[in-house]
């Protein structure tokens, strides 16, 4: 029998379908990192603004949903034949998110339906190639060297954030100058935000999120006066065998699927095609 669960515990939700996600660690990965996220909220005594949709049949997980609002709504694998009754269900509790993101194949069947059953268009945005990596190939000598970066080069990478953002992102997860320092001084705090150094300057730029066993490697951007040089190429490598030797089980990254460069960079690195990932946008109403 299908059951369809809302939920707003993380640990709730882990319980019953943690371990099938964790089978799937990078396609996953983004859904498992709010929920950790979630859960270590939990632990300090916060209350996460997080909502979670799980259908199963006959107790076997399917598929789940995961929101943290106002931020995209996140789907995992589907493992059934038909997702209208999740998109139905969820239309009658009137959620709202700016962007649907998943597996290709489960986010473009999710959005046919959002739309058939809200009269919302949904249009597709972002084809993303999802890959892990275990064992780093490095590249051939480059000039200059990785660092974690400093405080002072907030300002500088911020606008590279921003650029990052506006670039790859769609409108409405666009960053203000303001909003992208912020960010910007939380993951130099955090330890979150590499950078290549070339004669003590940073030119290129990698940060990483994820979860305790699989790392995340995103914000890769190198601007475009320092590129073709091989320096997106050696602080992606150099952070994800960081990440290796600091005892992660792998790497992950999801990359554009409409830029051979960086597809080109990240294989010869050593990642390993996974899936695919799609945002479908929705239409204001």
């Amino acid at each position: 029998m299908r059951q369809i669960d809302f939920m707003t515990n993380p640990r709730a939700f882990m319980a019953q379908f943690g371990a099938w996600l964790r089978a799937h660690p990078a396609e996953h990965n983004v859904i498992l990192s709010m929920c950790q996220m979630a859960e270590r909220m939990l632990a300090r005594g916060e209350r996460p603004d997080i909502r979670f949709v799980a259908q199963s049949e006959d107790g076997e997980p399917q598929v789940a949903a995961v929101q943290m609002p106002p931020h995209n709504l996140v789907l995992s694998r589907f493992a059934g034949e038909d997702l209208s009754a999740l998109a139905a269900r969820m239309a009658e509790a009137t959620p709202s998110f700016p962007a649907i993101v998943g597996p290709s194949d489960v986010a473009a069947a999710f959005a046919d339906h959002w739309a058939r059953i809200t009269g919302q268009k949904t249009v597709e945005y972002m084809d993303q190639i999802i890959y892990s990596l275990k064992t780093v190939h490095f590249p051939p000598d480059i000039a200059g060297s990785f660092r974690l970066a400093r405080e002072d080069e907030a300002p500088l990478l911020a606008s590279w954030m921003k650029a990052f953002a506006e670039d790859s992102l769609p409108k409405a997860e666009h960053l203000s100058a303001e909003e992208a320092l912020r960010k910007t001084r939380d993951r130099i705090a955090q330890g979150s935000l590499a950078v290549w150094d070339v004669d003590g300057k940073a030119v290129s730029q990698a940060g990483v999120s994820g979860t305790d066993s699989v790392a995340r490697v995103s914000l890769v951007y190198t601007p475009p006066e320092h590129r073709g040089k091989g320096y997106a190429s050696a602080v992606v490598a150099r952070l994800s065998q960081q990440l290796l030797e600091q005892g992660r089980e792998m790497c992950c990254l999801y990359a554009d699927a409409r830029n051979p460069v960086s597809n080109s960079i990240y294989r010869k690195i050593g990642y390993e095609f996974v899936g695919r990932s799609s945002m479908y946008v929705l239409a204001p109403t």
